[in-house]
């Protein structure tokens, strides 16, 4: 780390670098985290009720 920070490098290419290796392991990390039950986006708190016809009825 510390021959690093003491390279040649510009600040800005030192900042690039290290920004690249950082979204490269967030892409990662999610291509190898288990999904489980799918993705969902809400909050399922029971609001709305399916019926037998494949409609939707909401709470009052």
């Amino acid at each position: 780390m510390d021959k690093f920070l003491k390279s040649e490098w510009s600040y800005l290419e030192k900042k690039l670098i290290v920004s690249t290796f950082f979204l490269s392991g967030v892409v990662i990390g999610f291509l190898f985290a288990p999904i489980k039950k799918g993705i969902y986006c809400g909050n399922n708190n029971g609001a709305t009720i399916h019926t037998k016809k494949g409609g939707k009825k909401e709470h009052k």
